[in-house]
């Protein structure tokens, strides 16, 4: 279930903290030396959730941007504290179909070797979606260079044919 984050600010920092400098932290950030933890904080436009679990116990952390402007959702941010557990997944996947029937652009980004990367695209394409294939975009902690991909899913219709 997605709550708002500020009820749990400090236990995600504190979480956070716990993995930074891994791996799972770098496909968070998108890059090797990401090693500044999220600010959890009211501010326009953000959102910031975190995802609990029915015990409230907290198993992950979502965030996203919207442009009032041009009703764009970008910007988004997924961590797992709780590797494989099938709620975060659920739960993401609903919070987007929401933001695709809402909203009309939504996009997001992911590196090439996250292993969450195949359910996005299946995600993408089933919404006419694009993936954009951005070559050799960031480093990994050994110096491998990894692509990127970024999904683009523009809604046709406006707001007021809901």
């Amino acid at each position: 279930m997605l709550k708002p984050a500020l009820l749990y600010a400090q236990e995600i920092t504190r979480k956070f903290t716990e993995h930074l400098y891994t791996t799972d932290y770098f496909y968070y950030c998108g890059y090797t030396c990401g090693n500044s933890i999220p600010k959890i904080e009211e501010k326009d436009d953000l959102y910031q959730y975190a995802i609990v679990d029915k015990n409230d116990d907290i198993i992950g952390f979502l965030t996203y941007r919207i442009n009032d402007f041009s009703d764009t959702v970008n910007d988004f941010g997924l961590f797992s504290f709780d590797k494989g557990n099938p709620i975060l997944g659920r739960d993401l996947f609903s919070k987007l179909e929401e933001l695709v029937k809402k909203h009309h652009r939504i996009e997001w980004s992911v590196v090439g070797t996250n292993p969450v990367k195949r359910h996005y695209d299946k995600f993408c394409k089933r919404h006419n979606g694009y993936i954009h294939h951005w070559h050799e975009i960031t480093k990994d902690e050994y110096g491998n260079y990894i692509d990127s991909y970024t999904y683009e899913i523009v809604r046709s219709e406006t707001a007021n044919d809901n």
